[in-house]
């Protein structure tokens, strides 16, 4: 979920080319890995693909039985996951802008029932400064008992400082997240990196933690929550 307007319009910059960048076998293998770990816990569902891009995981949710809610406030990437889709996925609902934008979920519920799920891949967790008012207006279309599971950036104390020493030292003294800006021709993108105790302590509330794996040699985590009994 690409919140921000530079976030956007960086999305909508490289829509027709995120493929290709994606289209390479370590990527591959990661999708793979969070699609066998999401279809091994996730049965038949109602799944909501939050931040879901071009729609690169769209068939193999699709081929799951799942019914499918698309989310991507980018419309330029959205509108290359509807061509891509186009007459040969029946089962995926695409999200416009106003119900792709979580901030307005208590206002404007964007799913007609609550989701069983929520896949977020591909670190769209971090492309959002402010993870706790997410995860508040997550829980409000997740189902109790409900599965959410996110791919995000590790956090590296040592890639971080080589990077934007500081932006990571002020995060440690205000405990907020590091950022880091990415270029594209005149496009920014701002990336936020959430420690997993940070996703733990915004999400405490709503969800529990379950579990978290690191991926080691590609520089993602991937985590595992769960929707609490807790109505909203």
């Amino acid at each position: 979920m690409k919140a921000g307007s530079d976030n956007i319009m960086y999305y909508n910059a490289i829509a027709n080319e995120y493929n290709d960048m994606l289209d390479k076998k370590p990527d591959r293998i990661i999708r793979e890995k969070v699609a066998t770990t999401f279809c091994g816990i996730v049965k038949d569902a109602v799944v909501l693909d939050f931040g879901g891009g071009t729609g690169l995981d769209l068939r193999w949710l699709s081929d799951k039985n799942h019914t499918i809610y698309f989310c991507e406030p980018s419309a330029g990437m959205r509108e290359t996951a509807i061509r891509n889709c186009a007459g040969s996925l029946h089962n995926v609902i695409f999200l416009d802008d106003l119900s792709s934008d979580f901030r307005q979920w208590h206002l404007h519920p964007p799913l007609p029932v609550k989701a069983d799920a929520v896949l977020s891949n591909f670190a769209v967790l971090n492309c959002i400064p402010d993870i706790a008012v997410l995860f508040e207006n997550l829980a409000t279309v997740v189902k109790p008992g409900g599965n959410f599971m996110a791919l995000v950036l590790t956090r590296s104390l040592k890639k971080m400082l080589s990077r934007n020493i500081y932006s990571t030292v002020k995060s440690l003294i205000h405990n907020t997240p590091a950022s880091i800006n990415i270029h594209y021709k005149k496009h920014r993108q701002t990336v936020y990196i959430h420690s997993i105790k940070e996703i733990i302590k915004a999400s405490q509330n709503y969800f529990n933690f379950c579990s978290n794996e690191v991926l080691h040699t590609a520089g993602f985590t991937l985590i595992h929550l769960k929707r609490n009994e807790k109505l909203i």
